[in-house]
């Protein structure tokens, strides 16, 4: 359960039998299921992610030792993925719903349960955007109505509405604060309520309004006094401890943290010792091959790479293969790990095998995918210089762990002679220790397939550094979003980061659905760099325990996330502050039964600001603390005394 889920794989479901066994082998429509990616339970249920797999039923096979179970159309793959695929009950949430095999066109409409979404914009026959209606909590079922012929593509149960006062979601909801507030405190790792959390309101240790909540981690407050906006402290022996600054929500749901199991003091130990370490679970990779075709006069062999410039002495024309990743930040495989032939080069191997074009295979993660080359000149030396002329992209690529995936070709058709400019605008104010340097990237957004990085070796192709902003950033290269990559969109990050690792302090910006070429995108305001003011740097906390900090210029956030580090690396504190409000108290409970002060020597104190598109600070909810959810950040660390 559940029995059915996304084309594009990734979701977890639980098995329900008898006999699970930790070794226990699963494969899901012919496609093993990662070894990494298996959780045993208990006896009675397995928890897997599920591969990527082609649309509709598919048969579950569960190997247990010499004993194999199938249930028969036990899973079903459907023809439509949503992302995001949860939201707030209020609605307004954008959404990107892609298919396979699906044909969308301008006119169709989109319905979550019973009622229409919003600002529908078809992107192409596979993708669709829009904004989702208010909704009771729960999931919904999303159903693309077709204006042509009135079909339906129908994703049961693909949408999750959430209450920010559920306390499986965390954060803040319930209206605003009317004379009582409820605070539930959850186990991080486990999900389990926590017994036995000390809660107050404020930081004044005298007040009422202060407990341990109960066996369900849950505690009420009660009184006329208890109006919005309030602060409240949590805090449990060998747990991080969390604040919520100036909110007026009447549910507080809170995640607590235990202490890194190393690192824990010996009355945190049940038994005196620290847990062992536990092994890792490898990954089965993939292979994808295919060839890479030039159209020419030749329609039953290899055609000569007509597009690309007849290469001077010192050179030769050569094209490389890679895969989508899902994020930038996540790597995928070496294309070329495994024995596999990702560079490619206008001569054809001599295996006494008919081609239609030029053949490559390359290692990729089990996964829904597009596959894509870039072809040119490259100089005839170690790390030689790549001038990419072309590129191809194939799409829709589904691999199981283990497969291999053949007849992937790939059409070398998208001349690559536009560029995208990109311009910063204004820059908030630096400081001594920086910003001082520009990294600006433009990756292509291929929705549920992921983003397109395109990098040789050492060049990467989209991603521009400079010490100044004086001039536009220019993408050189740009293919136009026509033809296979129609319902691409650019993704642009604008960052300003400090030293040449791109540390901290740094503000950067993200722009999702650029479409335009050959023209300029010009940036959004920065949010200014977080500075400390109390206490400074190297300056141990202040009398009254209130941490003050101020921005360097821009826009105020919607949020700021403090984390508090100790000496020994354990996060001490966290803290989720408005944008409006630069301050927040961090009392010492040392006085309180069972509750220790933060340790003496160094704290780490990092301030985060965040802009979340369509935030309510009184709405929080930790699945915003992602920030693939961010249009904007800053952040900064301190080191202080406690």
């Amino acid at each position: 359960m559940p029995s059915h889920g996304p084309f594009v794989g990734g979701n977890q479901v639980i098995l329900r039998g008898t006999g699970f066994t930790d070794d226990a082998q699963v494969t899901i429509g012919g496609r093993a299921v990662q070894p990494a990616d298996h959780q045993l339970i208990d006896s009675r249920r397995l928890a897997v992610i599920v591969p990527a797999g082609d649309v509709g039923p598919a048969d579950v096979e569960v190997q247990v030792g010499d004993e194999t179970v199938v249930l028969e159309d036990g899973y079903v793959y459907d023809a439509l993925y949503v992302d995001p695929s949860r939201g707030s009950i209020a609605g307004g949430t954008f959404v990107t719903i892609t298919g396979s095999g699906t044909t969308f066109a301008t006119g169709d409409s989109v319905v979550f349960g019973r009622m229409p979404c919003t600002n529908v914009t078809v992107v192409s026959e596979t993708r669709i955007t829009c904004r989702t209606p208010a909704s009771s909590a729960g999931e919904v079922d999303v159903t693309v109505l077709r204006a042509a012929d009135g079909h339906m593509d129908t994703a049961e149960d693909a949408f999750e509405y959430y209450d920010t006062s559920d306390p499986l979601n965390g954060g803040l909801g319930g209206g605003t604060i009317s004379g009582s507030l409820n605070v539930t405190v959850v186990d991080w790792l486990s999900d389990a309520p926590l017994e036995g959390a000390f809660v107050i309101v404020g930081q004044d240790l005298d007040t009422p309004h202060q407990g341990l909540t109960n066996a369900l981690g849950q505690i009420t407050f009660s009184g006329p006094d208890l109006v919005g906006p309030l602060t409240v402290h949590v805090a449990k022996d060998c747990y991080q401890r969390t604040s919520v600054v100036a909110f007026d929500a009447s549910d507080v749901t809170v995640f607590l943290r235990m202490w890194d199991p190393l690192t824990l003091p010996e009355r945190c130990r049940a038994d005196g010792e620290p847990p062992p370490p536990t092994g890792g679970r490898g990954r089965n990779l993939s292979f994808v091959e295919g060839d890479l075709i030039w159209r020419g006069p030749n329609e039953y062999g290899p055609n000569p790479w007509a597009n690309i410039p007849e290469p001077r002495e010192g050179w030769e024309r050569v094209a490389y293969v890679y895969t989508t990743v899902r994020e930038i930040g996540l790597a995928n495989p070496d294309p070329a790990g495994g024995g596999a032939h990702q560079r490619v080069i206008e001569v054809l191997p001599d295996d006494g095998t008919q081609h239609l074009g030029y053949p490559y295979r390359i290692l990729a993660y089990p996964r829904g995918m597009a596959v894509y080359a870039l072809a040119g000149l490259q100089e005839r030396r170690t790390g030689g210089r790549f001038i990419p002329y072309v590129m191809g992209v194939a799409r829709s690529v589904l691999a199981g762990p283990g497969d291999t995936v053949s007849g992937v070709d790939i059409v070398m058709d998208i001349p690559l002679d536009h560029y995208v400019d990109v311009d910063l605008g204004v820059l908030p104010a630096s400081t001594p220790v920086g910003p001082n340097r520009f990294r600006v990237q433009a990756f292509l957004d291929l929705g549920g397939e992921g983003l397109i990085r395109r990098q040789v070796g050492a060049q990467d192709f989209d991603t521009l550094r400079r010490y100044d902003a004086a001039r536009d950033f220019r993408f050189v290269s740009q293919p136009a979003l026509s033809g296979t990559i129609a319902d691409g969109r650019y993704r642009i990050t604008a960052g300003w980061f400090t030293g040449d690792a791109d540390g901290e302090p740094f503000t950067y910006a993200v722009v999702n659905g650029v479409t335009a070429v050959d023209e300029t995108v010009p940036m959004p305001d920065f949010l200014g760099v977080p500075m400390a003011v109390a206490p400074s740097v190297g300056q141990s906390l202040p009398a009254d325990r209130i941490l003050r900090w101020r921005a360097e210029g821009g826009p105020a956030p919607d949020l700021y996330w403090l984390l508090i580090f100790s000496e020994d690396g354990n996060l001490a504190w966290e803290m989720f502050v408005p944008g409006s409000v630069t301050e927040a108290p961090m009392p010492d409970l040392s006085t309180i039964p069972e509750l220790f002060d933060v340790p003496d020597g160094a704290i780490y104190w990092q301030v985060r600001a965040a802009s979340i598109p369509g935030f309510d600070f009184d709405e929080l909810s930790y699945a915003q603390l992602s920030d693939r959810y961010w249009s904007h950040s800053a952040r900064n660390t301190f080191i202080v005394q406690r």
